[in-house]
């Protein structure tokens, strides 16, 4: 890739507490992480590009528009990482955002249903446990952060 390459890429961290009574309580196991898959990329978490000009939290609200749900009213940045370029990828800087944790109505995905949202494109949506995020360190990270409700950073 060029030098002057460079991407700002905006994540939405959903997850389901595995007790919704106790959602930072991790003893029975950590909470399942939301991911979608569009066309025939790989499953991840939900994520777009940031667009000049754009605030980071319009773009985590076009995420959490596009899979059917809502940001919570905190808004949080969990993690950021920088990750270097590759011969196929522009240097990243990934941006965590916390999209909640979701119980109920929300939280009924079928592995690999689409999603309840009315674009022509629907994402298919899956719950993938924390081993499933093992080679995804600023995840992993993230998710370690809302569960702990000790985010790095508060956006106003």
């Amino acid at each position: 890739m060029s030098e002057d390459a460079h991407e700002v890429c905006v994540t939405l961290l959903v997850w389901q507490p595995v007790d919704a009574d106790a959602p930072g309580e991790v003893v029975d196991g950590w909470p399942q992480v939301l991911q979608v898959h569009e066309g025939s990329g790989a499953w991840r978490a939900p994520s777009t590009g940031l667009r000049i000009g754009e605030r980071v939290m319009e773009a985590a609200g076009r995420i959490a528009h596009a899979i059917g749900l809502t940001l919570p009213n905190s808004h949080r940045v969990l993690a950021v990482d920088q990750l270097s370029d590759t011969p196929d990828e522009a240097e990243r800087l990934v941006i965590v955002v916390d999209g909640g944790w979701v119980t109920g109505a929300d939280a009924d995905v079928a592995d690999g249903g689409a999603s309840p949202c009315a674009h022509v494109y629907r994402h298919r949506r899956r719950w993938a446990c924390v081993d499933d995020l093992a080679d995804e360190r600023t995840l992993s990270v993230a998710l370690a952060a809302a569960v702990a409700k000790l985010p790095p950073f508060v956006i106003g």
